[in-house]
Formats: structure tokens, C-alpha cells, sequence
């Protein structure tokens, strides 16, 4: 009984240190918790706000598509060069440049301006004869214009012109590598369809394997190990066959965003030429590097922007000279006298000029003006350099790319027919006795990968060609022939 007493004051003592520990909130803290709570509902309410009214997405949602026949890829490319919002970025980039231009531009004209004054002057004297209590008001306009400063005016107008005609390059860079992006994606998706038939083959074919194990293990004439490793194979295929489910879908919704549509936008393609391109007609590997330094408006574009900074060098220098402007100004006034009885007259004024500017010193900030434009335009230079050599290692490895692809299918071709041979007698002979269910396996899974190496090699050649077209700068291959 003493021993129950003593447990009850322990553990009432226990209690009551824990509870005496626990602080009451503080009203400093109180108020804090009450501030993060309205916080997060101003932005739950912001949150709702932004999700029931998205004019971005709601223009996607817009974009509708037909689902009668499927869309060749000349018709995707088309659909994305409307859709996509890449391009558009890069023209709303030009119109920005050509407005700067035209802001240069207005260098060329002269300068007016037009400005009114109102002037209230009241003086308190020791004598009331002194006191002065005017009003004078009037216009005044002044223009000025600029004659002559050592080509300055010109070369920032040149400067904001290549940046223009860069721009353009750039717009057109976007459009090629658009291009090569639904090519990439439109050959990525077809070779996804292919590869779920093809899995869908390799599981009918695993299913026959597994029923000619079953039957021969019914009648004793294989053992249980085959059927197992049979049935084994067969769950593999089925593996198979949901993961190139995956992937069509996959590639179905990066189609769909490159093009412009949402991802659950239903739509088909078209299947590709039937005739693969695996040949290029003379065309020498120097000559396709020559193409393509002359056509990728990627260096059109480093060659813009080189211009501009050898412009706004020679504008750098001219500031470093004597500028030469002319000016004129006009000024009326009128005068009204309080408490003073004077005549109130107007006066006019006007005045020509013929004005010379030169900061004669300025802390050397014009000097090293001059010398930053040059560094910049060295560094531009020397990134013409390194995208030129860039490109000749593009077309490089894009021509023997296109060239592995080709020799690689013919071999992907070769090896299906062989490896659908081997598997048919393979499976003939094991229902005979004559193979073991490992040689029925091995035949099925060479068949298997030689059903993906042709698809991959088919899929290559296509997208290896788009590849090369980018390279040199072109956007299809209509100049040159193409034989199977």
C-alpha cells in the first residue's frame, strides 16, 4: 500500500514539473502567428487568382487541331512556326532593335524645343519707393543641330543597324534549329510507334515460346527448368512492352510541346517516306564546311555583332574630337507691374549661334570609353573564330554521322533476316528435340534486338540527315539527290 502512495506522488510530481515548464504564448507571438496566417491566405487567394485567369494558357488551350487524318511533317513545321512561342520571342527581339535604330536615328534631324515661363518677383524695401512687385511671363523656343562630329552620328547609327540585321540572323537560327527540333521529335515519335510494335511482336513470339515449353513439359519431353525459363522470358517481354508504351507517349507529348499544343491534345502523324535517304551525291566534306561558314546564320549573326562593335569603336573615337552644331532660340516677354503705375511693355528676343564642344579633359573617361569598345570588339572577333571552327566540327561530324547511320542500316537489315530465320528454325528444331530451350531463347532474344537495331538505324538516318541539312546551314536536302 506504502509502495502504490509512493508511485502516485512520483508521478504527480512528474506531471506538474512538465506542466510547469510549457511557457504561455506570448502576445508578441500570438500576433506573429496571427500575421502568418492572413499572409497565407492573401496568397492562397493570389494563387487562385493566377489559375482561374491565365491568358498564357488559355491561348494554348485555343490552339485546336484536327483529328480527322494524320499531319505530315511539313504540316507539324508548319503548325510550329505559328505555334511555337521560340520564333515569336525572336521577332519581338528584332522590333526591339529596329526602334532602338530609329531612336539613333532621330540624331539626324534637329533638336527643338518649345518652353513657357511665368515669374511672380516681390521685394519689401525700407522705403516704400523701393518695393518691386512684377509679373513676367512668355514663350521661348530653341532648336539646335549637330553639323559635324567626325563621323560619331554615323557610326552609332551603323552600330544600331548591324544589331538590327543581327536580330534577323538570329530569328533565322531560331527557325532552323525549330525546324530540326520537330524533324528530331517527328522521326523520335514514329520510331516509338515502331518500337511498341515491335515489342508487341516480341511479346507474341515470347508467348509461343512459352507454349511450346508447356506443351513439351505436358508430355515429358522437357523439364520444368524450360518452362520456368521460358515463362521468365516471357514476363521480360511483357516489361518490354509497357516500357515502349512509355516511351510513346513520351515522345507524343514532346511533340505536342514543340509544336505549341498541350500534351493531352489528341493527334496523329503521318508515316515518313518510305524510301530512306542513304546517300549524298558528290558533294566534297570541304565544300559542305565551305556551305555552311556562308549560310549558318549563326555566324551571320557573330559577324553582325562584330560590325556593331567596330561601329561603336570608331563612335568611341569621335567623342574624343570636337563636335560642330548649329542653334537658334526666340524668347517673348510680357510684364504686368502691381501697385506701381508703370507702362507695361514686351520684349522679344532673338539669337543665332554657331557652337564648338570638345571636352578638352574628362578624367580620361573617353580614352578608356574608346578602349573597352575595342576589347569588345576583339572579343567578338574571337568568338567568330571559335564559331567558325565550331562549325567546321559540326558539318565534320554530322556528314560521317549521316554516313555511319547509312552503312548501319544495311546491316540492321541484314542481321533481321538472318535472325528471323535462325529464330524460326531455333523454335522448329526445339519442338523436334533437336535445340535446347536456351537455343530457342538466345534465337528469340538476337531476333528481338535485331527488330530495335533496324528501327534505331531507320530513326538515325532520318534525324542524321536533318542534322546535317542544320549543319550547313540549310533547312532540307531538295539540292541535293537522295538514293536509297
Amino acid at each position: 500500500m506504502a509502495f502504490l502512495i509512493l508511485l502516485c506522488l512520483l508521478c504527480f510530481i512528474c506531471v506538474y514539473s512538465a506542466t510547469a515548464n510549457v511557457e504561455p504564448l506570448s502576445r508578441q507571438s500570438a500576433e506573429l502567428f496571427e500575421k502568418e496566417v492572413i499572409a497565407a491566405k492573401i496568397t492562397d487567394k493570389n494563387q487562385k487568382d493566377l489559375t482561374t485567369s491565365d491568358p498564357a494558357w488559355d491561348s494554348i488551350r485555343k490552339q485546336k487541331v484536327s483529328s480527322e487524318k494524320p499531319f505530315t511533317l511539313a504540316e507539324l513545321v508548319d503548325m510550329a512556326l505559328r505555334n511555337n512561342p521560340t520564333t515569336r520571342q525572336a521577332w519581338e527581339t528584332i522590333r526591339v532593335t529596329e526602334f532602338q535604330k530609329k531612336q539613333v536615328q532621330s540624331t539626324l534631324y534637329p533638336q527643338a524645343t518649345v518652353a513657357a515661363t511665368a515669374t511672380r518677383t516681390k521685394t519689401s524695401a525700407n522705403q516704400s519707393a523701393a518695393d518691386v512687385d512684377d509679373l513676367s511671363y512668355g514663350p521661348s523656343f530653341q532648336i539646335t543641330y549637330l553639323l559635324f562630329d567626325f563621323g560619331g552620328r554615323g557610326a552609332n547609327i551603323e552600330e544600331a543597324a548591324k544589331n538590327v540585321v543581327a536580330a534577323n540572323f538570329q530569328l533565322n537560327q531560331s527557325i532552323q534549329d525549330l525546324v530540326l527540333n520537330v524533324e528530331t521529335a517527328y522521326y523520335d515519335l514514329h520510331s516509338a510507334d515502331s518500337g511498341l510494335k515491335a515489342a508487341q511482336t516480341d511479346l507474341a513470339n515470347a508467348k509461343k515460346v512459352f507454349y511450346s515449353a508447356e506443351q513439351r513439359f505436358d508430355v515429358g519431353l522437357a523439364s520444368k527448368l524450360d518452362v520456368l525459363q521460358a515463362k521468365a522470358n516471357y514476363e521480360d517481354a511483357l516489361y518490354s512492352f509497357e516500357s515502349a508504351k512509355a516511351a510513346l507517349r513520351n515522345a507524343k507529348a514532346n511533340l505536342a510541346k514543340i509544336i505549341g499544343l498541350s500534351a493531352d491534345t489528341k493527334f496523329e502523324i503521318a508515316q515518313p517516306s518510305k524510301e530512306i535517304p542513304t546517300a549524298i551525291t558528290d558533294n566534297d566534306i570541304s565544300n559542305l564546311i565551305e556551305e555552311a561558314i556562308m549560310k549558318r546564320p549563326d555566324i551571320s549573326y557573330t559577324r553582325a555583332i562584330l560590325q556593331a562593335k567596330q561601329a561603336a569603336v570608331r563612335a568611341a573615337n569621335s567623342d574624343l574630337l570636337p563636335s560642330v552644331s548649329l542653334g537658334g532660340s526666340a524668347e517673348a516677354n510680357k510684364y504686368h507691374y502691381y501697385d506701381v503705375h508703370k507702362a507695361e511693355n514686351d520684349d522679344h528676343t532673338y539669337a543665332g549661334y554657331l557652337q564648338v564642344n570638345w571636352d578638352v579633359f574628362d578624367g580620361f573617361y573617353n580614352l578608356n570609353k574608346k578602349r573597352q569598345t575595342e576589347a569588345e570588339a576583339a572579343v567578338e572577333y574571337e568568338k567568330l573564330i571559335e564559331a567558325e571552327l565550331q562549325v567546321s566540327a559540326d558539318v565534320w561530324s554530322s556528314y560521317y554521322d549521316f554516313s555511319s547511320a547509312v552503312v548501319k542500316l544495311r546491316f540492321s537489315r541484314a542481321f533481321l533476316d538472318t535472325a528471323n530465320t535462325t529464330y524460326e528454325l531455333a523454335l522448329e528444331s526445339y519442338n523436334t528435340g533437336l535445340k535446347s530451350i536456351l537455343d530457342l531463347l538466345d534465337a528469340q532474344s538476337k531476333l528481338s534486338d535485331a527488330r530495335s537495331k533496324l528501327i534505331q538505324s531507320q530513326r538515325d538516318v532520318f534525324v542524321a540527315l536533318a542534322q546535317l541539312m542544320h549543319s550547313t546551314g540549310s533547312l532540307h536536302a531538295k539540292e541535293r539527290t537522295l538514293n536509297e
